[in-house]
């Protein structure tokens, strides 16, 4: 049987596109970048079954004198600025090794079990290659970031800078409690076994954290203490396995910026070895080259996540403070990612209390301690209007200290979205000091899947529902698909103070042959109105949720809310109103105020079965 063969020379190109093209695609470089990853925790694995630790190094007392970092009788490292709260007995609770991990009590203890104990279940996370410990959503021993939490280190920073203000006795229990925590910690997450190794952004918060903990406790650190030594074994094998990991497989920007400024860091302080200088070129690769792309032109952070994009400026800004302590060049770029990102974050600030609204993910991430941010010093801001195009945030201040933030901007960062919202046309208001309609906050990133769903869901936003679906598709608890698309239709501003602004939305077009359409206007001394307008065709369900940060009382023809000098008066039109409150089945009527934590909250849930085109008229006036 002869077979024929076919060839056409033309159409190689045409395939050779194709090919490259697909190969190209983002989840085909993501599984390629995984492959390699999986490759290399195959060839960990297997050296360190064989005793052959290529990444790690075992420092002793003997090295110690080596080290600039560990003989410097003063700081090496620059001041930051620091927020430190009044000494309200968290001195004593941190000297007895005790604090509280988002709402949960942890107790070091000297066997070093408490580094592996889940804070919010109890249960003890597996000491076995770090690999192969399942953390996802329906693991056996609780959230992976509630674990990760006291394994940072973070509060003995806060132990170091408490204890400089304190008498000499207290100075010295402080000494002796770091010393005995970061040995504790060296001694009981062996190297590249337990949970603390998963994230090369856990390693790298822990890495800084121990560096400014140490820095800030000279020269009260005697050459012969056991500190020393495991400090340098652990700076030492952290910074290799984020080099190596990130070489092989680049993160999510955000994280990306804490590996770099770790290895920074580290090649910086440890310039005696041999890596250092790698561990510094390939930090400021990454810093230079990788992270300024998820922070837009105007400041916003792609992500849209206010406490993320508080976290980055953090990290940048400390190291840039570091490189200008120790004189060396800092890329132009950087400077100026650094400051669009605090001009960005200023204009979001609450004006009492310098707080930023809980919009989106992050709030309770932290670069080095929540103590310790940059931002610029605190200036009042006028009435007007304040748009944000390329993050997609209008923000509109109104005359009688109120303030509204319209989020007109991208479901999150491509490809997977991990940590974005399905907050389309949301809209967050304050007036004076109070919030009247909230964003309900994160809740859980890895803990409970049901709540995961929900705190990420349209439902948990003050904005519309169609047909009990999301404005995208989630796609497992860090991932979305079909990302809805927005655009800023008009935005007016008058001489006698009136503002209007009006967005639209395409997340239910393909889906459902829906179009969301919102205007938001204000009107001065204090009158609010939000206007939705639902275009296409067919029969649906319709929901509106306001999710209150006060509680509504039921009067004729609206609700009046409470905790106001004058009556404020909401009515709504378009649908049938009712009032739900910590609710299970359905869920709804929550908020979350901290990672972790839950709470009742007052949703006003507006809903409307039937033909569209159809409209919802909100209104919010002092009577």
């Amino acid at each position: 049987m002869r077979v024929t063969l076919s060839f056409n020379p033309d159409a190689l190109p045409q395939r050779l596109a194709s090919s490259v093209k697909a190969l190209a695609a983002p989840g085909r470089l993501e599984w390629w970048s995984h492959a390699r990853e999986r490759a290399l925790f195959s060839l960990l694995h297997l050296r360190q079954g064989l005793g052959r630790q290529s990444l790690h190094r075992q420092f002793s007392a003997q090295d110690v004198p080596r080290y600039s970092f560990c003989t410097s009788p003063s700081p090496l490292l620059p001041s930051l600025p620091w927020h430190l709260p009044a000494d309200d007995g968290q001195l004593d609770a941190l000297l007895k090794g005790v604090v509280t991990i988002f709402g949960y009590s942890w107790a070091w203890a000297p066997d070093g079990s408490c580094w592996h104990r889940a804070p919010d279940t109890g249960a003890l996370w597996p000491r076995r290659f770090f690999a192969d410990i399942p953390v996802h959503a329906g693991n056996p021993c609780g959230d992976i970031r509630i674990a990760w939490e006291p394994s940072r280190l973070q509060h003995l920073v806060l132990l170091a800078l408490l204890a400089q203000q304190a008498d000499p006795a207290v100075r010295t229990s402080a000494v002796a409690a770091v010393e005995a925590q970061l040995v504790s910690w060296v001694e009981a997450n062996l190297f590249l076994t337990g949970i603390h190794y998963i994230s090369p952004t856990e390693c790298a918060l822990r890495l800084l954290a121990v560096c400014h903990t140490v820095d800030a406790l000279r020269p009260l650190v005697p050459d012969s203490a056991p500190l020393w030594p495991a400090l340098l074994t652990l700076m030492f094998g952290h910074a290799e396995l984020i080099r190596k990991r990130l070489s092989l497989r680049l993160t999510t920007p955000r994280d990306t910026l804490a590996a770099a400024v770790a290895l920074i860091y580290a090649g910086s302080l440890l310039p005696e070895l041999d890596m250092a200088e790698r561990w510094l070129a390939f930090g400021h690769y990454l810093l230079e080259e990788e992270t300024p792309r998820h922070i837009s032109h105007d400041g916003g952070s792609q992500e849209q996540g206010m406490g993320y994009l508080q976290f980055c400026t953090d990290l940048y800004g400390m190291v840039l403070s570091l490189l200008d302590h120790r004189q060396a060049p800092v890329p132009e770029k950087i400077r100026q990612v650094f400051a669009r990102s605090c001009d960005f974050l200023s204009e979001f600030r609450n004006s009492t209390d310098g707080s930023l609204p809980r919009i989106g993910e992050g709030e309770d991430e932290h670069a080095l301690s929540p103590y310790m941010h940059f931002a610029h010093p605190h200036k009042p801001h006028s009435p007007g209007l304040t748009t944000f195009h390329l993050s997609g945030y209008s923000i509109i201040r109104g005359r009688m200290q109120d303030k509204a933030i319209f989020d007109h901007g991208a479901l999150g960062m491509a490809p997977r979205f991990a940590h974005g919202h399905a907050d389309a046309l949301s809209l967050f208001l304050q007036v004076g000091a109070r919030d009247v309609l909230i964003d309900p906050g994160t809740y859980t990133c890895a803990g409970n899947e049901e709540w995961r769903m929900y705190f990420r869901s349209t439902r948990a936003h003050n904005t519309v529902t169609i047909d009990g679906l999301d404005q995208a598709v989630q796609d497992g608890p860090l991932a979305w698909s079909l990302p809805f698309e927005t655009r800023l239709v008009y935005k007016d501003e008058t001489p006698e103070g009136k503002i209007t602004v009006i967005a639209r939305h395409y997340g239910y077009k393909d889906r459902l042959g829906v179009t969301h359409l919102r205007g938001v206007s204000y009107e001065p001394p204090g009158s609010w109105m939000i206007w939705d307008w639902l275009t296409g065709t067919g029969t649906h369900h319709v929901e509106l949720n306001w999710h209150l940060g006060c509680r509504p009382i039921p009067v004729d023809g609206g609700y009046r809310l409470e905790g106001f000098d004058h009556p404020l008066l909401l009515t709504i039109e378009g649908g049938a109103s009712t009032l739900c409150e910590g609710s299970v089945q359905p869920v709804g009527g929550w908020a979350s105020k901290r990672y972790g934590s839950k709470d009742p909250i007052t949703t006003l849930r507006v809903d409307y079965t039937g033909s569209i085109p159809h409209e919802f008229m909100t209104r919010l006036r002092f009577v």
